[in-house]
């Protein structure tokens, strides 16, 4: 049975960049995916700039694919207040990105073609067996591989095997409507984030469109991805408002469920979890995946610090699970806050989300608070 340092469950974007941050010479690492092949996956992701610094670092960061955001217009529907957030507030060159998934995905495989880890594709987990000294994994293929230490970063699907693991759900009753739109104006990097009496609406420009995303109940989910076009512009016309311009063509339509899950712990005998196997969060602010990326960083820090004998000990977890405990929870509850309070008219009021989005715009400090926690996370 071939025995190694880390073996990576999931290679997905936040799985890649810790083996690709991880990697040094000498220590030996497995990353395993369940899928026989990339996916190709042609979804946007939204990415902070911070994040896109982890990704330089990993050597992966898909430049060419990348559309900057440049400053982000938030107002609600049918109400007062609105704030503009704005890259050079920040004294940064853009507030964050849009990047198609099969981009990142092709530039994190090619870095880590480069360092010799390559993906090992169509070997999905089967079983797991945790020992004081070592973890093994079993794949459907009926390869077993040893390690000293085991991530989980396959969205929780494996966490199943671990005894003692186990996910809490909140189910918010609402689905992401995901689409790409064009509009008769140019967007000029701005994002857009409106709330609305039915949940939050996202604009993201995606090179010379932008990528939608439109809270919605499950119902008028189905309704709005099955309507002919020009019935669903005129719909996300009238919801939306005219501050992006006229949408004039949609394609890509779907939707999804929205859900809030969180493991009750990031951490098990010689495993760790990172990204949405710790944490999966609703896609207001786009904090998810830039979570889940700064997961995958304190891991491989944490390896690099560690001695090869010593991965996967308590004392290595406890202290990746001491790092991340703030930021994860705070982004939790930062994300559900907004769903809660500024989505839902009955937690705070129209004049409460008005007063709220002009204390923003007034008060530049404020504003600069929120942008660094959304680029950056919560500070350790």
């Amino acid at each position: 049975m071939p025995e190694i340092d880390v073996a990576i469950v999931g290679a997905g974007p936040v799985g890649a960049t810790l083996a690709a941050l991880a990697a040094r010479p000498g220590l030996d690492i497995g990353l395993f995916e369940a899928r026989s092949a990339p996916s190709g996956d042609l979804r946007t992701l939204a990415l902070s700039h911070a994040s896109r610094e982890r990704l330089e670092e990993a050597g992966a960061w898909p430049a060419a694919g990348a559309t900057p955001i440049a400053s982000i217009h938030v107002s609600q529907r049918g109400g007062p207040g609105r704030t503009l957030i704005q890259a050079g507030e920040q004294k940064l060159p853009a507030l964050g990105y849009t990047v198609v998934y099969a981009a990142l995905e092709a530039a994190l495989g090619a870095r880590l073609a480069a360092l010799g880890l390559p993906v090992s594709f169509a070997d999905a987990c089967t079983g797991i067996d945790l020992q004081p000294e070592r973890a093994t994994v079993r794949f459907a293929s009926g390869k077993e591989v040893r390690a000293r230490l085991l991530v989980l970063a396959d969205g929780g699907t494996t966490a199943s095997h671990i005894p003692g693991l186990a996910f809490v759900e909140k189910d918010y009753g609402q689905h992401a409507l995901v689409a790409s739109v064009r509009c008769d104006r140019a967007h000029g990097n701005r994002a857009f984030e409106r709330f609305t009496p039915e949940g939050p609406m996202a604009l993201l420009p995606v090179q010379d469109r932008y990528a939608l995303v439109w809270t919605v109940t499950p119902a008028q989910a189905q309704r709005l991805v099955a309507l002919e076009q020009a019935a669903f512009l005129e719909q996300l016309q009238a919801s939306f408002g005219d501050r992006a311009g006229r949408f004039l063509e949609v394609t890509g339509r779907a939707s999804y469920p929205l859900r809030l899950r969180t493991a009750n712990s990031t951490i098990a005998l010689r495993t760790a979890l990172v990204g949405n196997a710790a944490q999966a969060l609703h896609p207001i602010a786009g904090q998810g995946l830039n979570l889940g990326l700064r997961d995958a960083t304190a891991i491989a820090a944490a390896i690099t610090a560690t001695l090869p004998r010593d991965l996967g000990g308590r004392e290595m977890l406890e202290a990746y699970r001491d790092a991340r405990r703030r930021d994860a929870t705070r982004g939790v509850a930062f994300t559900d806050l907004l769903v809660s309070a500024f989505a839902d008219g009955r937690r705070l009021p129209t004049w409460g989300r008005g007063l709220a989005l002009t204390a923003l715009d007034l008060i530049p400090a404020a504003r600069r608070v929120l942008a660094a926690r959304m680029i950056h996370g919560a500070p350790p």
